[in-house]
């Protein structure tokens, strides 16, 4: 088994009963939605209360049993989705993005069945992207948001990682003084890149489509400040169209399928 416990929750989880995977494996999880059943198991998140320091803290718990996916790593037998998440987490977090603190983790293989559990703790005072409303900022503010979040993905990219389910439900934001930070969740399709230029605008086409309540002007704004350029010469004109068209039409196969 396979087991991380952080430090500074440890005790919480003993308090509560939660010391080991099979005490948090056998408790009750309000859910927030209902498991996804594919790849042959299932896969469910839900809420969980924590008693620290006189706080009820919430805590999202993820439960996952046969939700396998295969790499190089893995070739044949896979691992957990949770597991590849788990291990993206610590590593963007070395690399000084933000995201939700690992509280527990933990996989359990046996002949037949392979279980895994994370635990994360809540991004206190963010907001999913996609529940603020630009439009209601002020331009300055808009700009701002727009600029945090495009530094914010192109550092990821410059980690290695492409994040392949880049919505706008997994970019949470914090309004803090003038500026905005910025905190990425879900990173279970996530992937090294080893095309690293292709793969990153992949990400870019998938965000493009999916920001709803951006116009022309935010999103031009976004890719400019990506690519870290005050005016875009003629090749990046090119690539920008060739996103904006990509991406009309994802969001049309999207809406057909939603």
């Amino acid at each position: 088994m396979a087991l991380y416990c952080n430090p500074d929750w440890q005790p919480v989880l003993e308090s509560q009963q939660f010391a080991t995977f099979e005490q948090i494996w056998n408790a009750p999880i309000e859910w927030i939605d209902e498991p996804n059943r594919n790849r042959g198991g299932w896969s469910g998140v839900g809420r969980m209360q924590l008693e620290k320091d006189g706080k009820s803290i919430t805590a999202y718990i993820k439960k996952q049993q046969n939700h396998i996916s295969r790499s190089l790593r893995h070739p044949l037998t896979g691992e957990p989705t949770f597991a590849k998440e788990f291990r993206y987490l610590h590593y963007l977090t070395q690399h000084g993005i933000q995201t939700p603190e690992v509280i527990f983790f933990a996989q359990c293989k046996n002949a037949d069945c392979q279980q895994a559990i994370l635990i994360t703790e809540n991004l206190e005072g963010f907001s999913a992207l996609d529940q603020v409303d630009a439009h209601a900022l002020t331009i300055q503010q808009q700009r701002t948001l727009i600029a945090s979040v495009a530094k914010t993905v192109r550092q990821m990219h410059e980690a290695g990682v492409q994040h392949r389910a880049l919505y706008t439900k997994h970019i949470f934001v914090k309004r803090q003084a003038q500026d905005y930070a910025v905190a990425l969740i879900d990173f279970e399709k996530s992937r090294k890149m080893l095309l690293p230029r292709l793969q990153a605008i992949s990400d870019l086409i998938t965000l493009n489509y999916r920001t709803q309540g951006w116009n022309a002007s935010h999103r031009l704004y976004f890719f400019k400040t990506y690519y870290a350029f005050q005016r875009l010469s003629a090749r990046y004109k090119t690539l920008a169209r060739w996103i904006s068209r990509k991406s009309l039409k994802k969001q049309h196969q999207w809406k057909i399928e939603s």
